[in-house]
């Protein structure tokens, strides 16, 4: 069904853990939409600069100050009107130009490779950073990576989703990692990490090696494709309200895509000309964290048995301890490690006290005809225990706005949600009616993939 981890963790844990999990999937599309037509607004100046020579008076238009970014309002609302224009030609476009941005992004790789100095990865981490800078650094850019849950969004349009939803998950997922590794050392193998420009580094870095024609190729190719990007968030949002409209927790109003697409994209625009990101980048890094830490409990919810709520109470104890572990491995140091023993012996025992979930003599896991994660508890809390991890190496200033936000969400729920709800997930009698037909689950409401 549509609405990704929120549709999961409505199913498996009940409506307000999929409400905050709606919240922090917001943050994934709609902000970090906000933040790429940022970075397309400042790349377009740049580029005017550089490479047209345009004059500074009309420049300054387009940095008017205060932290306004009149090209990040145009490409949003360009975006949001291609949306409302129609779903067909807002997939065609999308194609297009996603099949043009890998083979820039390939080109830009391959052309790193080709002018690589080995002495520029000297030190290979530099002192300044260390190993805590490397993760600090993966936490910041993490939501470059989110490709493939907009792949989970859209489930509810896929076609055999059993098979090819988590396919394309996993495609997806590798294809980005490569060429985002791929790309990163070519870069820095192509010019010194300390002379990386933050706007516009590819085609600096080709500059700097005097492939001038290489340096224009990519400066443009940036330009005209860095819009997908937005147009994919706007797309995605509307789905997820969609889902939420439909399961009573926001207005029906919500309900119809147009709405939807019209809400998200005034709020993206809004975001993306007013919103410096770098005032944002630790707080969505960090809500999208939480939202991938609530599907991997989902996933164990569904997986396992729970005697007498028993799951739920290690389950909450092992996110505790995992929390707390993490903060004391990332801000007082070694001692932090006489904490580690505690998660591994609660995720131990979730494998030990709560059985395999199983209606009547069947297994719902044990089928062969559709993906199912392995190693259940120890793949998600390991996973989970990796997010809060890397929750723990962000500011303060990101985590306190994280936990104000779930905050809001709550209120929020309590104030609409709860009242104007409709199911109560996997407790209510409308999913209490489950068949287990060839290994899968099956009922009226969503499908429900394990």
């Amino acid at each position: 069904s549509a609405g990704s981890s929120y549709a999961y963790a409505f199913v498996a844990l009940g409506e307000l853990p999929a409400f905050i999990t709606a919240f922090m999937l917001t943050l994934e599309f709609l902000l970090s939409g906000s933040a790429v037509a940022r970075s397309w607004g400042d790349k377009v100046v740049e580029w005017l600069r550089v490479e047209l020579s345009v004059s500074e008076e009309f420049l300054s238009i387009l940095e008017p100050g205060y932290g306004i970014n009149p090209m990040a309002c145009l490409v949003s609302i360009v975006t949001t009107l291609l949306v409302l224009w129609g779903v067909k030609e807002s997939k065609l476009v999308t194609d297009f130009f996603t099949w043009i941005k890998v083979f820039l992004v390939i080109f830009m790789t391959v052309g790193g490779f080709i002018l690589f100095n080995p002495a520029n990865m000297t030190p290979l981490v530099p002192p300044e950073f260390g190993a805590a800078g490397i993760l600090r650094g993966s936490v910041s850019s993490f939501f470059g990576y989110l490709g493939f849950d907009a792949v989970c969004c859209v489930a509810g349009e896929a076609i055999n989703p059993e098979r090819n939803l988590p396919l394309s998950i996993v495609i997806t997922l590798c294809i980005v990692t490569f060429l985002y590794i791929a790309a990163a050392i070519s870069l820095v193998g192509m010019q010194y990490y300390t002379d990386i420009s933050p706007e516009s580094g590819f085609p600096e870095a080709f500059k700097s090696n005097n492939v001038e024609w290489a340096a224009q190729l990519t400066a443009a190719g940036e330009v005209a494709t860095l819009p997908v990007v937005v147009l994919i968030s706007i797309i995605i949002q509307p789905r997820l309200q969609f889902a939420m409209a439909n399961d009573g927790l926001i207005p029906q109003w919500f309900g119809n895509m147009r709405n939807g697409a019209l809400f998200a994209g005034v709020l993206m625009t809004l975001f993306a000309t007013f919103v410096p990101f770098s005032a944002l980048d630790d707080f969505v890094s960090a809500g999208i964290l939480v939202a991938f830490t609530i599907t991997n409990c989902s996933l164990v919810v569904m997986r396992r048995e729970s005697l007498n709520h028993r799951l739920e109470k290690l389950l909450a104890l092992f996110n505790a301890s995992s929390f707390f572990t993490c903060m004391m491995l990332s801000h007082v140091g070694h001692i932090g490690w006489i904490f580690t023993p505690l998660p591994i012996y609660i995720a131990c025992k979730i494998s030990r006290t709560c059985p395999p979930t199983s209606f009547g003599n069947t297994q719902l896991y044990r089928h062969d005809k559709f993906f199912t994660t392995p190693m259940v508890p120890y793949v998600p809390c390991l996973g989970m225990f990796v997010n809060y991890f890397l929750i723990a190496q962000l500011s303060m200033f990101g985590i306190g706005c994280l936990v104000i936000y779930a905050s809001v969400a709550v209120v929020l729920y309590f104030a609409y949600g709860s009242c104007k709800k409709t199911t109560r997930g996997w407790d209510d009698r409308q999913y209490s009616q489950v068949d287990v037909k060839d290994g899968r689950i099956i009922h009226t409401a969503n499908a429900v993939i394990t």
